[in-house]
């Protein structure tokens, strides 16, 4: 559930900060942001197509560690891209785009296995994991609100630190799956 959460703080940093951005930075129309913003929403039904056809034949949280590693790595090239290059949208949108396809991979299976832990449970866990979802997302795009100043700092550092807390929530789960690490025989048990 946290993945899910840190996941879409990291789509709403760059959806709000895209828009400021657009906006104040760029001097851009709202209708052009909007039509930049499409590219967020293809990009998720892509990821979602991706995951329909790997997502069989791999485990649920080797999916939701991948989902995560992709959202870090997007947001990684926007970082680079932005403290390098002169400003430009698609520098927001391209990555933003990439943050979702990371999304419609990871969060149909981070779903499905918190569902899925105490069968008997599933609609609490889905509650559960939707407010997760919202109050990471709030937090998150509160604090981009907070250390904001016109300029992609504020959104290259809150994206950071809201992809790489997804990374090690989708690592926590996909190491717990595969259970304690076997300690060899004859090694002392130091207690």
């Amino acid at each position: 559930m946290l993945q899910t959460g840190f996941s879409t703080a990291t789509f709403l940093i760059v959806g709000s900060a895209s828009a400021t951005l657009m906006k104040e930075l760029l001097a851009r129309p709202a209708t052009e942001f909007g039509l930049y913003f499409t590219l967020l929403p293809v990009g998720f039904i892509c990821g979602t197509m991706i995951s329909s056809r790997l997502g069989s034949r791999a485990p649920t949280e080797a999916m939701v560690l991948i989902g995560s590693l992709i959202c870090l790595a997007a947001v990684v090239v926007q970082a680079a891209l932005l403290l390098t290059l002169p400003p430009a949208p698609l520098m927001f949108f391209l990555p933003g785009a990439v943050v979702t396809l990371s999304q419609g991979i990871a969060l149909p299976y981070a779903q499905a296995g918190a569902m899925a832990t105490i069968p008997r449970l599933a609609g609490t866990a889905a509650g559960i994991g939707v407010f997760v979802q919202q109050v990471a997302g709030a937090l998150f795009a509160q604090l981009y609100g907070i250390i904001a100043d016109g300029t992609p700092r504020p959104m290259i550092v809150a994206t950071g630190v809201s992809a790489a807390l997804g990374v090690a929530a989708g690592a926590s789960a996909y190491l717990a799956a595969r259970g304690p690490i076997p300690t060899s025989a004859g090694s002392p048990n130091i207690s």
